[in-house]
């Protein structure tokens, strides 16, 4: 009985040391592969930051570049007609009051330009007029354009700020809304609009 107790003492000690053995060797090819993925890691990371640095160098000469075009459209606009139109406009309308008696009158105008160049540093200014005295109503409001490319349009969202009268009523009975295109002080197209 000793015999196999002893027996049975020794495949269970060669057992442990065999399960000891492979748990030892799977921690330590576990860990060979934490080390791998943690230099990878570090690789990716500073892959990451250099990319994140070349995308703040391009945003930066994409800026310039936005810069230069902003200059060189209004310098072409002050030598020569620009071919840039106002193709579409829609009176967006509606009660859209601002703080109580403060009115916004929207509106969707299409800009399409048919030059050869691209063009940067439009501005879409939307006013109402009466269309009697030519007097302003309200206030103006201007919207920026971004670059249009040779051949494409793009429809810029603006519109003007009215009042409500005492009475209730607003001022637009004899009003004209006029959509005006610039670059810097030059006009380059105007849309008016009998309400």
């Amino acid at each position: 009985m000793k015999k196999t107790a002893l027996a049975i003492a020794l495949i269970l000690i060669i057992a442990l040391s065999c399960a000891t053995w492979l748990v030892y060797s799977q921690v330590t090819e576990l860990q060979g592969r934490t080390s791998e993925l943690q230099v990878q890691n570090s690789e990716l990371q500073g892959n990451n930051s250099d990319l994140q640095n070349q995308i703040r160098e391009l945003q930066n000469q994409n800026n310039e570049k936005q810069g230069r075009l902003k200059d060189f459209t209004y310098q072409l606009a002050l030598a020569r007609h620009l071919l840039v139109k106002i193709t579409a406009f829609t009176w967006v309308g509606g009660f859209n009051p601002i703080g109580g008696v403060t009115i916004s009158h929207p509106v969707n105008v299409t800009v399409q330009n048919n030059d050869v160049i691209p063009v940067c540093g439009l501005t879409l200014t939307v006013r109402l007029l009466d269309k009697n005295l030519g007097t302003p109503i309200g206030t103006e409001g201007q919207s920026p354009v971004d670059r249009i490319n040779a051949g494409e349009s793009q429809v810029i969202s603006g519109g003007a700020l009215t009042t409500l009268n005492i009475d209730g009523s607003s001022s637009l009975n004899n009003a004209v809304c006029v959509a005006t295109l610039t670059v810097g002080a030059v006009v380059l197209d105007e849309w008016r609009y009998e309400l």
